[in-house]
């Protein structure tokens, strides 16, 4: 009877899983599934990569740095970084739209557009807030060493959300996306677009200027002898422009129109990206009917073709959406949802629509979280036990690791690419360093890999997981380079003054006061300026200015950006005299040691 009732309970197990393949897919070729298979390539570097994905980035407009003369008067740099910069001649100087992710590359893209015309910059206009470090360079070309730089009001925050909020998870995850744990030659090789690289820290870092002009929807105003009108756009940010400029019969623009399939969900993690906004921001590219249409990314496109680009955008994630919102109201799961929405043949194999960044079954899956949220109506998932508890009892039930590995073996051998992994990670959620269990995935991860077309985020993600479980590297710890730059004293300095404080709420141990109702301020002597730090019993708040404070902490700001950079300890700035704590010292300190970056 044991015996039976062990084989019904593991056959419902079976039958409970999640299904990728069903008949509603049957006509889609799933790489997960083994049906590109038969398209791995190899890259110069020795990457092993699908071949479409190959083409793309080798013949795109990743492939190599080139200028395009746009129209008069108007030079696009495409494939130097992640993203394109252009430049607009004005009356006195060059107009620039976008500056890259450091000062090293502002300065070298300016050398090359500068053999073209040799004007320093006499501005500075942001599509968004993603590429804003190479504005110093732009700026000390110009004899002032001023430039007016313009942006959407949404910036400054955006800009000091990703230093102090999520810099640490974006910069981990961001590195997993673009391959920066991975080895530069070999089959597992990162191979894509990517940012070049400084030796030298002037140029490796983060050259941002603030916007010194935020403009309205909808304003006009003349830089530098160009009349130009500014557009609101939402595309991976909601601080995007559309820039419309009637004498060049030009528009530029940082929208979902990128020269590939763009992401409604980024494996990095993100904001909901809602596709309302999104698509009103195609729209309105498209109403504008320009004859040179300019991104951040892809190629500058022309007349009909950029028409016939941009529509095709359009009804692509119009289409993802829709079907998405349609999916759910018929009560369909995130799984369900992704097996059965599939895009239409012409846009699906629309080369401007090539999925090199993202698969569309993220962004559909991306659609269920944003609108519904967590929930997906598995009344088990309310309270579920934790992964490992589950994990051995699946174990025990059919009959050990060794039967799940097994079976495990046999869904890769039958090519079932993604049901290998997932069998594998239930034995590792019970048996964590089986070894069997952990080469058996990171075996199945890295065949996905090798065969996926999106091989900027699928692959990178898929082989810094299969390197992991070998032991070849630590994707805990973060990469060299970070895509959001490292948090540094300087920058610490050039935010508003408050910031790191209040960024303490993010980074306290409730464990550490749970037994704590104390009030400890924060003065920065060098600008008269204080922040009340509120704890009761684990939760925390922080308010400007000092209310009822059980302690002071008095320093410079300068002293405090080193403390909570890790740079000094409290009692090292307190015994050099740099700090001064007035009222209960034990108290500052009890609370102060809470918090995970600074040290006692």
């Amino acid at each position: 009877m044991k015996q039976k009732f062990t084989a019904f309970i593991t056959v419902c197990i079976i039958a409970s899983l999640p299904l990728a393949n069903t008949a509603s897919a049957e006509d889609t070729k799933l790489f997960y599934r083994g049906d590109y298979d038969d398209q791995i390539t190899e890259a110069p570097n020795g990457a092993k990569v699908n071949k479409a994905y190959k083409k793309f980035i080798s013949e795109g407009s990743f492939a190599k740095p080139e200028i395009h003369q746009v129209t008069d008067g108007v030079w696009t740099v495409t494939g130097y970084s992640l993203s394109n910069y252009t430049f607009i001649e004005g009356k006195t100087g060059l107009i620039a739209f976008d500056a890259g992710s450091s000062v090293g590359m502002g300065k070298t893209v300016l050398e090359m557009i500068q053999k073209k015309v040799n004007k320093p910059v006499s501005a500075i206009i942001y599509s968004h807030f993603h590429y804003t470090g190479g504005a110093k360079a732009y700026a000390a070309s110009n004899p002032t060493g001023k430039v007016e730089v313009y942006g959407h009001p949404y910036l400054k925050n955006n800009m000091a959300g990703q230093g102090s909020t999520f810099r640490q998870m974006q910069n981990r995850r961001g590195g997993m996306q673009l391959g920066a744990y991975l080895p530069h030659e070999g089959p597992d090789a990162a191979f894509g677009p990517a940012e070049p690289q400084f030796e030298d820290p002037a140029l490796a870092a983060h050259g941002h200027l603030p916007v010194t002009y935020e403009v309205k929807d909808g304003e006009t105003v003349t830089i530098d002898g160009i009349e130009m009108t500014f557009y609101y756009a939402v595309a991976d940010t909601e601080d995007s422009l559309i820039v419309d400029i009637p004498s060049k019969d030009l528009v530029l623009h940082n929208t979902a129109a990128a020269g590939l399939l763009f992401s409604l969900y980024t494996l990095r993690g993100s904001d909901y990206r809602t596709p309302v906004p999104l698509i009103n921001s195609l729209d309105k590219l498209r109403s504008l009917d320009r004859e040179f249409v300019v991104g951040v990314h892809g190629y500058p496109a022309k007349g009909k073709e950029a028409q016939d680009m941009l529509t095709a955008h359009r009804d692509a994630y119009a289409f993802t959406y829709n079907q998405s919102v349609r999916a759910i109201n018929m009560g369909k799961t995130p799984d369900e949802m992704a097996d059965t929405i599939r895009l239409p043949e012409h846009l699906d194999q629309h080369s401007e629509l090539f999925p090199a960044y993202i698969d569309n079954e993220y962004s559909i899956r991306g659609q269920y979280r944003g609108i519904v949220g967590w929930f997906d109506e598995d009344i088990s998932e309310l309270h579920p036990p934790m992964r490992s508890e589950l994990a051995k009892e699946l174990l025990a039930v059919s009959g050990g690791a060794g039967k799940l590995n097994a079976a495990a073996k046999n869904a890769f051998a039958d090519k079932k690419y993604n049901l290998s992994a997932k069998l594998y990670s239930i034995v590792l959620d019970g048996e964590p360093e089986n070894k069997t269990a952990r080469q058996g995935m990171a075996d199945a991860l890295r065949q996905m890999a090798y065969t996926t077309r999106s091989g900027i985020q699928t692959r990178s993600y898929l082989l810094t997981h299969a390197l992991h479980l070998e032991g070849k590297l630590d994707m805990n710890k973060p990469p060299k380079f970070s895509f959001f730059g490292s948090a540094s004293v300087a920058e610490i300095m050039a935010g508003q003054a408050g910031n790191s404080v209040k960024a303490l709420e993010f980074q306290l141990d409730p464990n550490k006061v749970s037994d704590v109702e104390k009030v400890v301020a924060v003065t920065f002597t060098d600008l008269d300026k204080s922040w009340s730090i509120h704890i009761r019993k684990g939760a925390i708040e922080v308010t400007e200015g000092i209310v009822k404070a059980d302690a002071t902490l008095q320093l410079k700001r300068e002293a405090w950006a080193d403390l909570v950079m890790g740079k000094t300890s409290l009692k090292q700035l307190v015994s050099s005299d740099q700090a001064k704590i007035k009222g209960n010292k034990n108290t500052a300190y009890k609370v102060l040691g809470a918090f995970d970056n600074i040290s006692i």
